[in-house]
């Protein structure tokens, strides 16, 4: 009989399901746009409905697969001992009790973890940091995000809200986060924050933005950090110089990081780390600059090895991950 787990991995443009088994291998998956603009309740049965035939067609008792545990991914607020998203401002939730909703529907164990602290997980687990015991994984994407790995533990802290990342304060007088803060590395090297850069500048006129402009079709409000990035591989130096000014505000950020955590790897997740070479230089020239020696030179930095599916993996590999933690705790209390 194979252990298999269900990985449910919820963001505001698509929804994964994924049958993962116990050593992360995806075996089948199915993806749908998430369209929470059609309401909560159409969300959540259309990721029922996909759910259940993700399981029905592709994990037959026949064949000795059982599902052993439901692992949930979802960016924003939660309650996981009750299973409950408190805001998810993405997808439009508030007090949206998932967990028990596919607890009771698919009769089985069901955990709701942070979509980012489930890629870390799964990039730990089953990706680019299998092996190590201090990681530290973060995405750089629309927003910035990530999860800790300390002495072969997912750190979760006291109402599982640890890693947020994005949202280590670089410059206290910074301009203002959405979070409060100032400063943040989110409002310096986020996708969202690159692109709002660029947009400003088209609008006062600068003149070397027209390549990233044409990148978008020529439409500014359509403009993203791909558009940057493609400019910049073209050889743009003012897209360039966009991706060099967010990775030294990421390297700074990360810097901070390592003097905090101490860790042997930083695996970079998320489409603004598929920029390469152009964001990962700055970034690597400023944590060399600014860090204790000691400490920073003996970090391995790599780029995600699951893509978009690490969410999906991590949540799916949760219930080995809490077994091999209660076991361990077992032993060292006997």
């Amino acid at each position: 009989m194979n252990d298999i787990y269900v990985g449910i991995d919820v963001g505001g443009t698509k929804m994964l399901a994924a049958l993962v088994n116990g050593n992360g291998t995806i075996m089948a998956k199915v993806q749908q746009p998430t369209r929470a603009e059609r309401g909560t309740k159409d969300t959540i049965r259309r990721l029922m409905a996909m759910t259940e035939s993700l399981i029905k067609e592709s994990c037959s008792e026949a064949e000795g697969n059982t599902i052993q545990g439901i692992g949930i991914a979802v960016a924003g607020i939660l309650d996981p001992s009750k299973g409950t998203v408190m805001l998810a401002t993405n997808l439009g939730w508030e007090n949206v009790p998932i967990g028990p909703l596919f607890k009771q529907y698919f009769q089985c164990p069901v955990q709701v973890i942070n979509d980012a602290n489930a890629a870390a997980l799964g990039e730990w687990l089953a990706g680019a940091g299998v092996g190590m015991k201090d990681v530290i994984y973060v995405t750089v994407s629309t927003g910035i995000g990530g999860g800790i790995i300390s002495d072969g533990r997912l750190m979760l802290g006291s109402t599982n809200s640890a890693a947020e990342l994005g949202h280590i304060s670089i410059d206290r007088n910074g301009p203002l986060c959405a979070c409060g803060n100032r400063g943040c590395i989110e409002v310096y090297a986020s996708g969202n924050t690159i692109a709002k850069r660029v947009r400003e500048d088209i609008r006062s006129g600068e003149a070397s933005t027209a390549i990233v402009l044409e990148m978008a079709g020529g439409n500014p409000e359509l403009l993203n950090a791909r558009h940057v990035a493609e400019a910049a591989q073209a050889g743009n130096e003012y897209a360039k110089d966009r991706l060099a000014d967010a990775g030294s505000a990421l390297g700074m950020g990360l810097t901070a990081i390592i003097h905090l955590v101490n860790p042997e790897m930083i695996i970079l997740g998320g489409g603004v780390s598929q920029s390469g070479r152009l964001l990962f230089e700055p970034m690597l020239d400023t944590v060399r600059g600014h860090g204790i020696p000691e400490m920073v030179n003996r970090v391995r930095f790599v780029t995600a090895k699951l893509g978009g599916d690490a969410g999906a993996v991590g949540a799916a590999l949760w219930w080995r991950y809490e077994r091999t933690i209660t076991s361990a705790v077992q032993e060292a209390v006997w």
